[in-house]
């Protein structure tokens, strides 16, 4: 399924949801993927409220991280000071972006609190770009494939409009890319693993 043909899919279902009421969830977190360096998220939801206890929208993260391969090249000591020279040697930048179906349920547990259960399916995109300074070579790498989330956690009502959750999240998605045959002439794929557990803070707002 190409990339133009999920964003099409998801793009109906918010109308298709979001048309019927307003409820927006916003969130941010951090995030600890398999094949990736842990880093922070934000994200949000569009939906509607089932009832009381369900709500059901378009939901997504964005996750981005930058970091380097640094390597120690000298060191040196003048009057009783020591110095270590270091070298860049490759800038990576990875960005990881979800796009799920998410479903809701609040599980009441006093007045104003309770537990919050959160489940989503869809689609998962990363962007790789990395800058080799050795090689003085620049590359961009796009990857895409199901994936899914599943999540625990709490909630306490603010107000009659707002709604504050905290919850532990797993991720699971392996993004996959086709690259040039092989030498054999075989098909060939780059495989991610985006898999994960992280933590999310936010607030669910009523805006009808």
């Amino acid at each position: 399924m190409k990339v133009w043909q999920v964003l099409f899919i998801f793009a109906l279902g918010y109308h298709t949801v979001f048309a019927q009421s307003g409820i927006i969830d916003i969130h941010a977190g951090y995030m600890n993927p398999k094949d990736a360096k842990a880093g922070m998220l934000i994200g949000g939801m569009f939906g509607t409220k089932v009832d009381e206890a369900v709500d059901v929208g378009i939901g997504f993260d964005v996750f981005h991280k930058s970091y380097a391969d640094v390597s120690q090249v000298a060191q040196s000591d003048a009057t009783g000071l020591t110095s270590k020279t270091y070298v860049t040697e490759v800038d990576y930048s990875r960005t990881i972006i979800p796009v799920h179906i998410v479903i809701n349920v609040k599980i009441r547990a006093g007045r104003y609190f309770g537990y919050l259960i959160r489940g989503g399916l869809g689609y998962q995109f990363l962007i790789s770009k990395e800058q080799n300074y050795e090689l003085e070579t620049t590359d961009t790498r796009r990857y895409g494939g199901l994936g899914w989330q599943g999540a625990a956690g709490l909630y306490y009502n603010v107000g009659d409009r707002s709604t504050l959750t905290a919850d532990v999240f797993y991720n699971n998605a392996q993004v996959s890319r086709s690259v040039d045959k092989s030498t054999r002439g075989l098909p060939t794929q780059e495989r991610v693993s985006l898999s994960g557990l992280g933590i999310r803070l936010g607030v669910i707002l009523d805006i009808r």
